[in-house]
């Protein structure tokens, strides 16, 4: 099976264009008469609103067994919401799903601002909540609000932050803004005395992962510094105060 990530259907071909219309009239139970605006819908969306969105479409044969959209929030270029997943019934349980939610965040981590994803789940459906949890999404108990559009009652909202633990460029560039964060761990901690000692540790820290001897990592939500790992300390730690993560 092949995943290719859609970025427009102002430019798709005929032969893919038919391929998801066949698609749609599958998993939609969409009559092949009306099948062909299913997709218009989507280019008629896509100029409409005027805003940033990819789709997953997942190949086998020549013909879609997979499909997932990802739009961002015309209102907050931070925000991103998944919808309209789909896989055809005779290729479930392959791991498809997963797949496309696994390419989905990685493309996300391409946006400079990209900070959550969220996806309208309904309360009762376990196999979605399975796989929402099994990515780091998790239920925020409120309706799923996204844009113009509103999710069914028996739906709530998961979300998920978009960390990226990335290694720092290096001690002396790092250092300025890694030491705030630093600065917190240490008060947080119980181990803060004075900013000279503070900024000694960290320097410490971040020249034993420049030599190999240890690693350190920023941790960012799009493109906010929001935490560190390191393992400088004898142990893998990681401090992410606005994820209440303050531990190994």
């Amino acid at each position: 099976m092949r995943y290719e990530i859609l970025d427009s259907h102002r430019t798709m071909t005929d032969r893919k264009r038919q391929a998801l219309a066949e698609f749609f009239c599958e998993v939609k139970g969409i009559p092949s008469e009306n099948v062909a605006s299913q997709v218009d819908f989507c280019t008629w969306y896509e100029r409409e609103f005027a805003v940033k969105w990819f789709e997953v479409i997942v190949w086998d044969s020549g013909a879609v067994v997979g499909y997932l959209r990802c739009l961002r929030d015309p209102a907050d270029v931070r925000r991103w919401f998944i919808g309209d997943v789909h896989v055809r019934a005779a290729y479930r349980r392959r791991g498809i799903a997963g797949g496309m939610y696994e390419r989905t965040i990685r493309e996300l981590h391409g946006f400079e601002t990209a900070e959550t994803v969220v996806s309208a789940v309904g309360r009762d459906n376990a196999r979605s909540i399975g796989l929402h949890k099994k990515y780091g999404f998790h239920d925020t108990g409120k309706p799923c609000e996204f844009a113009n559009f509103f999710a069914a009652e028996d739906e709530t909202m998961y979300q998920k932050q978009l960390y990226q633990f990335l290694p720092v460029p290096g001690a002396e560039r790092a250092e300025p803004r890694i030491l705030p964060l630093w600065t917190e761990w240490k008060k947080y901690a119980g181990e803060y005395r004075n900013e000279d000692e503070t900024v000694k540790s960290l320097r410490w820290a971040l020249q034993k992962a420049e030599k190999g001897e240890a690693t350190f990592e920023a941790v960012w939500c799009g493109a906010r510094l929001v935490g560190f790992a390191t393992d400088a300390t004898g142990e893998r730690f990681v401090y992410l105060p606005e994820d209440g993560r303050f531990g190994k």
